[in-house]
C-alpha cells in the first residue's frame, strides 16, 4: 500500500460489509463545512484494492464531496487512515494570521469524523457546535489547555506528507520561567571544625632481646596474658566446634533460602519475562538495539469488518521506528499478549482476515509493507482473546526484560 492518506465515505449504523472501500493515497486533506478539500499524492489514481463498482462509487463520493461533482455526498460520515499515522490540527483555513493556533495531535491509527463529534483511536477529540453546527469544540484530550477551544475546520496529514499549504503553521513561542527574587546577603557560615577521636596510646611492651626468636618471645610472655590468650582460645575452639557440628543443618537452611527467592524469577523466565523484567505504562518507548517501539492505544472489538471475533479482539495501536538496517520487516510474531491469569495469545499474522485485503476490504487496518529507517510507522497488533481476560501486558521478543502494561 502507497504511503498518503485513505478517506472511507460511510453513514453511521451501516453494516461493515456494506461500507465502500478506502480511496487514495491523498495529500492535502481539509474538511470544512460540507465540504472536503483533498489532493491526490503525486497524481496516483489507481484501485489499490479491487472493489470493482463499489471502488468507482467510493471515487465518486471522493468527487462529490470535493465539488468536482454535483449533487453532495451520499454518505455523510468520513474515516481517515494511514500506514505511516494519521496526524491533525484544528484550524481557522485560509487565516494567514490565525489567532493562537492549535498544535498538532497525532500520530492516530484512524480518526472518524462524524455528524456529532471527532474521534481518533476511539478517543473523542471534539464535538460538534454552533448555531448551525459547523464549528468543532475541542474537548481537551489532547492537552488541558485545549478544553473549549473552537474552530471551523480540521486539516489532515501523514508522515510522508504535509498540511495544505494555506494552512498557518504552528510555532510554540517560549513559555517563560518564573523569576527568582535574589538571595539576600547574609554572613558567611562558619567554617565546621573538624572533629576527630584521639585514641589513647596503647600500652607500652617490654623491651624485646634481639636474639630471641618469634617463639622464645611469645614464650616469655607474661603469665596472665598468656592465661587471657588460653581462655579465649577455649572458648573460640567450643563454638568453633558447634558450627562445624551444625554445618549440616546452615547449608540445608541457605539451600531453602536459595529455592524460595528464585521461585518469582524462575516463574517469570516461564512466563515469557526476565527475571528482572520491568513494566511500563502505555505511552513509554521502549527499545531493542534494532527498534523502537511506542504503544499509542489499546481497544477491544467484537467484529472487524467482515471478520466476526469467536471472543473479542484486541487491537493495539503501536508506533515502530526503525533503527537498524534499511529494508528491515517488523512481523507479527515479534509480539505476545498475556494476561494476569497467565494466559498467553499470539498477535494475529499479516495473512489474517482480520487486516484490509480482497477478503476484507472493509477493514481499516493494515499491515505497513515498508519501515524507513528513522521514521516511526503505526502497525495495528490485532489479538483474538478471552473476552474476560484481565491485567493484558504486551511482551516484545525483542526487548524481553520490560512488559508493557495495556489495561
Amino acid at each position: 500500500m502507497e504511503p498518503g492518506l485513505y478517506v472511507t465515505f460511510f453513514t453511521e449504523g451501516e453494516p461493515m460489509d456494506g461500507e465502500l472501500p478506502p480511496v487514495g493515497p491523498l495529500e492535502h486533506v481539509v474538511i470544512r463545512d460540507r465540504s472536503l478539500m483533498a489532493d491526490r499524492k503525486d497524481g496516483q489514481d489507481a484501485d489499490h484494492f479491487g472493489g470493482g463498482l463499489r471502488w468507482i462509487e467510493a471515487e465518486q463520493e471522493l468527487r462529490r464531496a470535493t465539488g468536482q461533482d454535483p449533487g453532495g455526498v451520499k454518505r455523510p460520515d468520513l474515516r481517515i487512515a494511514a500506514p505511516e499515522g494519521v496526524y491533525l490540527r484544528f484550524v481557522s483555513f485560509g487565516e494567514a494570521d490565525e489567532h493562537d493556533p492549535i498544535p498538532e495531535l497525532g500520530p492516530y491509527a484512524v480518526v472518524v469524523v462524524g455528524r456529532r463529534g471527532v474521534e481518533a483511536d476511539g478517543d473523542p477529540l471534539a464535538t460538534r457546535t454552533g448555531t448551525d453546527q459547523n464549528l468543532w469544540e475541542l474537548t481537551g484530550v489532547g492537552g488541558s489547555a485545549f478544553v473549549g477551544l473552537i474552530r471551523p475546520d480540521i486539516a489532515f496529514r501523514t508522515r510522508s506528507t504535509t498540511y495544505h499549504p494555506e494552512i498557518t503553521p504552528f510555532r510554540r513561542g517560549a513559555t517563560p520561567q518564573p523569576s527568582r527574587p535574589a538571595a539576600a546577603p547574609s554572613r558567611p557560615a562558619a567554617a565546621p571544625v573538624a572533629t576527630r577521636v584521639v585514641e589513647p596510646p596503647p600500652p607500652p611492651r617490654p623491651p624485646e632481646d634481639p636474639g630471641l626468636t618469634l617463639r622464645d618471645r611469645i614464650g616469655t610472655e607474661p603469665s596472665t596474658t598468656r592465661s587471657g590468650y588460653m581462655v579465649a582460645e577455649s572458648e573460640q575452639r567450643e563454638w568453633g566446634g558447634a558450627a562445624w557440628r551444625l554445618r549440616y543443618f546452615i547449608i540445608g537452611a541457605l539451600v531453602v533460602l536459595i529455592v524460595v527467592f528464585s521461585v518469582p524469577s524462575i516463574r517469570s523466565i516461564l512466563n515469557g519475562g526476565g527475571p528482572t523484567a520491568d513494566t511500563v505504562a502505555v505511552g513509554t518507548a521502549v527499545s531493542s538495539p534494532e527498534w523502537t517501539y511506542n504503544v499509542g492505544s489499546v481497544r477491544r472489538l467484537a467484529r472487524i469488518g467482515a471478520s466476526q471475533a469467536r471472543g473479542t479482539y484486541m487491537v493495539v495501536q503501536i508506533a515502530a521506528t526503525n533503527r537498524g538496517r534499511a529494508g528491515a520487516q517488523l512481523s507479527p510474531s515479534n509480539f505476545t499478549l498475556t494476561a494476569a491469569s497467565g494466559e498467553q495469545y499470539a498477535a494475529q499474522p499479516t495473512t489474517s482476515g482480520v487486516y484490509s485485503s480482497a477478503v476484507n476490504p472493509d477493514s481499516s487496518y493494515m499491515w505497513p509493507n515498508d519501515f524507513p529507517v528513522g521514521r516511526s510507522v503505526v502497525v495495528a497488533l490485532i489479538f483474538e482473546v478471552n473476552p474476560s481476560i484481565t491485567g493484558t501486558q504486551l511482551v516484545i521478543l525483542d526487548v524481553p526484560t520490560t512488559r508493557i502494561r495495556l489495561e
